[in-house]
């Protein structure tokens, strides 16, 4: 039995690139609006140019997905709701969001508008996909970090369409789980306007000292390109394949979509045709590339993934350089690629000692081979080319651009002529003396009737044979219809002119365009501006409470001591330093029995922390957390993502929800405690000003100190760099203390987990100890101290218990006397940040 074939998904950041995809084969496109789009940075479409964009692809039989992907203030609801009814109205096939204020309120307000969760939503486990699925989502975008296997078993397991990138620029971060862009220049991945600071520069510290690595970019994956893989990809029953670059150019999509829709085509006709073709595989890379990889669709790549050389387009490799003259300044290259004239080229390499040069591009006006210009060479070829700038001999030359694949795939999808069809059936009615009639119907059951206002006359001399007439009706030109078959009934011997035929066919296929575009309209919705109630206040506690996070029971032992009222206690969660063990997936030896004895016998209370990303192998080990808390009566677990969310609920364990669930509005915040959470920790992105109103909405916790996680990343740069060539990584992080320093020499530290992932902390701990007060004005519930990615020195000098005991005493003397103290950030030393609290992000 054939796989059925799944849809290909195609980017689309101008209308260029949407008819770029449609032209060249693909089943949908995905697009953003002006506002609200995670690629806030690519041209995106204004409301008259969506409705423009979603008409022009369902005439041509393509879906249209609307990107309203980034998190919401509490100011922008109404706008994105609105933004989903003018959607909904308009005939989009879908949208695609993150933020879950937005999904709870879009099923209630446009509840006939299909959702999507989005690949921001961090969904990579059953349980995750099975919590969208009960608010409504119709399919998930997977992380990019699954399986084949993975995806397959949660396609299966919650009965959703799945979708998972299969070519494009991958995330070193699991999407939606990314502060990097954030933290250094106040822009938000979440917001949509990443600035993308890991293809940056940067060095591997070990223990304090400079480690000497391959490249300096190794933050920097290569693209994904999953052409080998379809065959695999087929078996797990994905519904949809998706191609990223909404910020790429239109030729790019073109070449890109064209050579999967191919593939697709091919292997689904014969497995055996199923390869990917030589001229296939260079247009790919020619296209854009940082090298290629397979991501995690079969195995972990470790360093494979990464293009720690240059983070940019590399093109094909083109050739060697011979020789540099410097009178007549001509480069002498042999070539293994053709090149011509108006291509793009690239000079890369190192010096003398190695160290990489500054790489110098250039665009071929003139070429000479054997001293006569020519305007194209071949592989194999010897030719000089005029350059301004000296380079070494031995160094690779790069073509960047091919003028004449760039030409060739802009002519498909700018040319009058259409290549995207839609096959039509035709009937044509011809009786003498009665009017002209013909149906047209399409593969999707519209069908349209025309009759003319002429009539047919008896033929004077020569009558108008069946097939001359077929002939004639079945001229759509340069339409977007191709007849599939054509019926023409004839009774008597009639005569009808050519303009009369032209005339009504131009007709039923005006008809036919009109009906397929407005059969995908829908209903307004009922209100013209959506104008959300005020949400009801919850009773604030008269005594917030104080949090801390520890990962061992001294820790635990110091921030009792303190005066800590809640403990999230997290041993074996991270591995970092010396002498721990350490395996592919979770594994948790935490003495939680002698944690609860602890903290009973203070009268405080203790929750569990469990992992930000767990996939579905992981879950038992969670579970095993969660059974542990109910048995030992611990005050419940602190929860990071969606899944755990679920399971922790399904098993009667009361659950606070931590920061990685990204609660950036009230309506969100609203909605996981309806759902059952106690507490919901706020997204660290948000400002002072704007936590109030969220608080006051329910349960909110802030974190006010500690290093804050940039990002959670399932490749491991230590191991990736220093774990050697094997499969099997030799745990380098084991033997020393590992950290990233940037080109502004700032210095972010790692630590990893049991599962081989990499946490990269930010290069400041964030420190709000003189705004306490201003904290407990805003009405918070709790504040939090994170100790993760503390120093041994930042213990000695600091130490958990004091650093516990000096927010207690803010805390108490602002409630008891209203004074604020003087307790500052610099009694704890230098090098505090004040995080998002003052400036936000865009």
């Amino acid at each position: 039995m054939k796989p059925a074939r799944p849809e290909l998904l195609a980017p689309a950041g101008s209308m260029e690139a949407l008819r770029a995809a449609v032209e060249n084969g693909a089943d949908a496109v995905y697009l953003g609006a002006h506002a609200f789009s995670a690629r806030g940075y690519a041209a995106n479409f204004s409301d008259k140019e969506l409705e423009e964009a979603i008409d022009y692809a369902h005439l041509r039989g393509v879906k249209v997905y609307v990107t309203v992907n980034t998190l919401l203030r509490d100011g922008e609801m109404e706008a994105a709701l609105d933004l989903l009814c003018r959607l909904k109205e308009m005939g989009s096939d879908a949208v695609l969001v993150q933020d879950i204020g937005l999904l709870s309120l879009g099923r209630q307000y446009v509840p006939d508008l299909p959702l999507h969760a989005s690949t921001q939503m961090t969904l990579h486990n059953s349980e995750g996909a099975l919590f969208t699925k009960e608010l409504g989502i119709e399919r998930v975008v997977l992380s990019r970090e699954c399986s084949l296997e993975e995806i397959k078993r949660i396609g299966e397991t919650s009965g959703l369409e799945t979708e998972a990138f299969i070519h494009g620029a991958l995330c070193i971060s699991y999407s939606g789980q990314c502060l990097l862009s954030s933290i250094i220049g106040g822009r938000s991945g979440n917001r949509g306007y990443c600035a993308q600071p890991c293809r940056k520069g940067y060095r591997l510290k070990k223990d304090g000292k400079t480690v000497k690595t391959e490249g300096t970019y190794i933050l920097s994956p290569k693209d994904l390109n999953s052409s080998p893989c379809i065959p695999a990809l087929l078996k797990t029953g994905i519904s949809s394949l998706k191609i990223e670059g909404r910020m790429k150019r239109p030729e790019y999509v073109a070449g890109v979509v064209g050579t999967y829709s191919r593939l697709l085509d091919r292997c689904l006709e014969d497995t055996k045709k199923c390869s990917v073709s030589r001229k296939e595989a260079e247009t790919l890379e020619q296209l854009f590339n940082r090298g290629f990889t397979e991501g995690y669709f079969f195995k972990n790549p470790r360093g494979e993934l990464m293009s720690r050389l240059r983070p940019y387009n590399r093109g094909v490799f083109a050739g060697t350089v011979k020789s540099y003259d410097s009178k007549s300044r001509r480069v002498t290259v042999e070539l293994k690629a053709s090149l011509s004239a108006g291509d793009g080229i690239l000079f890369a390499g190192t010096d003398r000692e190695g160290r990489e040069e500054k790489e110098e591009g250039w665009v071929i006006r003139q070429m000479y081979r054997g001293n006569k210009p020519v305007k194209q060479a071949n592989s194999g070829d010897t030719v000089e080319i005029p350059f301004n700038v000296e380079v070494r001999p031995g160094n690779p030359v790069y073509r960047t651009l091919d003028k004449g694949l760039m030409d060739t795939l802009e002519k498909s999808y700018t040319s009058e002529t259409s290549l995207r069809k839609i096959p039509v059936l035709m009937k044509a009615g011809v009786w003498e003396g009665k009017p002209l009639e013909l149906t047209l119907w399409d593969s999707d059951s519209n069908s349209v009737t025309v009759k003319s206002e002429y009539v047919v006359e008896k033929a004077l001399r020569q009558p108008g044979e069946k097939e001359q007439l077929a002939r004639q009706f079945s001229k759509l030109g340069n339409t977007g219809f191709e007849p599939e078959t054509i019926d023409v009934d004839v009774h008597g011997e009639v005569f009808v002119p050519v303009k009369e035929i032209n005339q009504l066919r131009n007709r039923a296929v005006s008809e036919l365009e009109k009906l397929r575009i407005v059969r995908g309209k829908r209903k307004p919705c009922p209100e013209p501006g959506i104008k959300l109630p005020k949400l009801a206040a919850w009773p604030h506690p008269e005594q917030p409470l104080l949090a801390v996070s520890v990962y061992s029971p001294g820790e635990l032992e110091e921030a009792i001591d303190g005066g800590a009222d809640l403990l999230y206690y997290g041993e074996g969660l991270f591995c970092s330093g010396k002498g721990r063990e350490r395996d592919k997936a979770f594994h948790f030896e935490a003495d939680y029995e002698r944690a609860v004895r602890m903290v009973r016998a203070a009268g405080r209370k203790v929750y569990f922390k469990t992992p930000r990303i767990v996939k579905d192998p992981e879950m038992l080990a969670v579970s095993e957390i969660l059974e542990a808390a109910k048995a030992l009566a611990a005050d419940g677990v602190l929860v990071s993502n969606l899944g755990v969310f679920r399971l922790a609920k399904a098993r009667g364990v009361p659950v606070i929800l931590d920061s990685p669930l990204n609660v950036f509005n009230s309506y969100a915040l609203d909605f996981f405690c309806k759902k059952g959470a106690e507490r919901v920790t706020l997204s660290p992105e948000l400002t002072l000003e704007e936590i109030g109103p969220l608080a006051a909405a329910g349960p909110a916790e802030a974190i006010v100190h500690g290093r804050l996680e940039l990002m959670e990343s399932e490749h491991c740069v230590v191991g990736g760099l220093l774990g050697g060539k094997k499969e099997r990584c030799t745990a380098p992080c084991r033997n020393g203390n590992y950290a990233l320093v940037d080109e502004k020499n700032y210095e972010f530290p790692l630590v990893m987990d049991p599962a081989c992932r990499m946490h990269l902390l930010n290069s400041k701990a964030l420190c709000m100890l003189e705004y306490v007060p201003k904290l407990l004005d805003a009405r918070v519930a709790s504040i939090r101290i994170e100790t993760l990615g503390m120093s041994r020195k930042e213990k000695e000098e600091q130490g958990i218990r004091e650093l516990t005991r000096m927010y207690r005493a803010a805390i108490d003397i602002y409630l008891e006397k209203g004074k604020t103290g003087n307790w500052t950030c610099d009694k704890l030393g230098k090098g505090f940040t004040t995080g998002h609290y003052f400036r936000g992000v865009k």
